[in-house]
């Protein structure tokens, strides 16, 4: 009876010190593979300079880790990550366990993206619930252990105006498990306007008092389905931007997001529009077969072109090297806390070379759309 009443007291010691009867670890075994290396994030030092690793759902997972390092760029952002339910699950898509290692042999920091599908109701969802949002809170913390992660990037988009103190509310209860671990996090929002699910739902001033940076998605002036043809990024439109987030974000935590993109506009004889997304190498194609020579139009800072295809006149209003300098030389102006570009994959080489100038403060030499190739 002595001995098991030892026995009994020795276990329940065990259990109290944590020793025993441990919670099940959502993190994989490695104790067949020796002893692990934890990887401790690191922060960015001096500007951010960052870009979107996007992939869609299904694409091969990204080999930018791997490739030459891009001037300049000192982050990359993988889209890794979805808010899936609202319980707080996180679905992961097209994630490797190698890319931040190889990230960080190159220079990189890796702050991989986070989104709500950009599903109101979904997010509502969550966002009513603490439990969810704590568990993803938890979730997201793990997945930032399991890839050894630098930081997050938040990109909560299309939530309901009257969740904007829930938001904020979320966005404090990631930032209270994530940045006392190390991590660096991020959030994105857009230029202020009245727009409820798309600019209202952000109470910038709080969140900005949350997380390290807020990234200014600086660019859809003109969307996808706008019933005007326009440029997706003028230069007074980013400007005007610039300045009324920096009503409610600190500079020292403003971030500019630029285009890597823009849209070829089909206007039609009754006077509707059509657009679709084009990379910049697609615009050089267009510009290359129709034997054009864009004009450069000096208000909006950019290129613009148009042609007939068919009998239907297209306008383009062109993001390239020269326009990207024009919106890089604000985060001089405004002393901003750095720059990121959507996303990698629609741009021309010869960006990065400009991007890199402006990140040691040197200014690119630039080159007319006509004399670039």
């Amino acid at each position: 009876m002595k001995i098991q009443r030892l026995l009994c007291i020795g276990l329940c010691l065990l259990a109290f010190t944590g020793t025993a009867c441990a919670r099940k670890s959502t993190a994989p075994d490695t104790r067949a593979a020796g002893p692990v290396t934890v990887y401790v994030p690191r922060k960015v030092e001096g500007p951010v300079h960052l870009v979107w690793d996007w992939q869609a759902p299904g694409e091969a997972v990204s080999r930018l880790a791997k490739e030459k390092k891009l001037p300049g760029v000192n982050v990359l952002s993988p889209s890794w990550f979805i808010l899936s339910d609202t319980e707080g699950n996180i679905e992961v898509k097209n994630a490797a366990a190698d890319y931040a290692p190889q990230a960080h042999a190159k220079g990189y920091k890796v702050w991989a993206l986070i989104t709500n599908g950009f599903d109101p109701d979904r997010t509502h969802g969550l966002l009513d619930n603490p439990a969810g949002r704590q568990k993803a809170a938890e979730n997201l913390l793990q997945l930032a252990r399991n890839y050894q992660l630098d930081g997050i990037n938040l990109d909560f988009e299309n939530i309901r105006a009257e969740d904007s103190d829930r938001l904020t509310a979320f966005v404090g209860e990631i930032s209270g498990m994530l940045k006392p671990a190390g991590y660096t996090l991020s959030i994105d929002v857009t230029v202020p306007s009245d727009n409820g699910n798309w600019s209202r739902c952000y109470n910038r001033k709080e969140l900005a008092g949350q997380v390290d940076y807020v990234m200014l998605m600086a660019y859809d002036e003109h969307h996808r389905l706008s019933k005007t043809a326009g440029s997706v990024a003028s230069l007074p439109w980013v400007e005007q931007g610039i300045r009324k987030t920096l009503q409610e974000v600190p500079k020292e935590k403003l971030v500019l997001g630029m285009p890597l993109y823009m849209r070829d506009w089909t206007v039609k004889e009754d006077g509707t529009v059509n657009a679709r997304t084009l990379s910049m190498l697609g615009a050089r194609k267009l510009i290359e077969d129709h034997s054009l020579v864009p004009a450069w139009l000096s208000q909006e800072g950019q290129y613009y072109f148009e042609y007939r295809e068919q009998g239907t006149l297209h306008k383009v209003w062109m993001e390239e090297r020269r326009s990207l300098a024009l919106k890089n030389a604000l985060i001089s102006r405004y002393d901003l806390a750095g720059s990121a570009y959507w996303r990698k994959g629609l741009e021309e080489p010869d960006v990065w070379e400009s991007v890199g100038n402006f990140s040691g403060r040197v200014t690119p030499t630039i080159q007319s759309p006509t004399t670039n190739h």
